[in-house]
């Protein structure tokens, strides 16, 4: 076995069988002194003893993302939302153009365009605001944030009420679930 950095043959299979058997890559990296680039390869670029190509292992994913972190100021931030909304409104206006969507798809395209709409109402709002100043409430009478409570207290007493509400009418929808065996 090999792979596309020469290491010896039982060294490929033994970073194979651990990342088989759940090895954290970073103990199998660390072992082995490997970049993951390299285990990478390993499990999917091996090569048996005659030079057939080993089946490539799965990657093990644990179904959380890294996140790439958002650098830049608030300037930055707001041209990028500009151009996912440009993006966004590009794919619409193309896939109407080729006029080959389904109804419920063009409902879908409706909707994210009310949603990007909103969104960018609200940028252009944001823009006018300097970005210290609180974020003044488009109508008071529909805003459906509640004040903040001073008194730290006070705050874990609301989450504790509203908890205890949402788990009152969980059960009382769902009087079986939630019961442990």
């Amino acid at each position: 076995m090999r792979c596309r950095v020469s290491l010896p043959p039982e060294t490929v299979a033994e970073i194979r069988r651990q990342y088989a058997g759940g090895d954290m890559v970073e103990a199998i990296c660390r072992q082995f002194t490997l970049s993951r680039t390299t285990l990478y390869r390993c499990l999917d670029r091996a090569r048996d003893a005659e030079g057939k190509p080993l089946p490539k292992i799965p990657r093990r994913r644990s179904g959380v993302r890294r996140q790439r972190v958002l650098t830049g100021d608030r300037t930055t931030l707001v041209a990028r939302l500009w151009r996912t909304a440009e993006g966004q409104v590009r794919e619409i206006e193309d896939r109407l153009a080729r006029r080959e969507q389904e109804p419920g798809e063009r409902e879908r395209d409706a909707r994210v365009m009310a949603l990007l709409s909103r969104t960018l109402r609200e940028l252009i709002a944001a823009d006018k605001v300097a970005p210290s100043a609180p974020r003044p409430s488009q109508n008071a009478a529909t805003d459906d944030d509640d004040p903040v409570p001073r008194d730290l207290d006070e705050l874990r007493r609301v989450v504790s009420r509203r908890l205890d509400g949402l788990i009152a009418d969980a059960k009382a929808t769902y009087p079986d679930e939630g019961e442990e065996p």
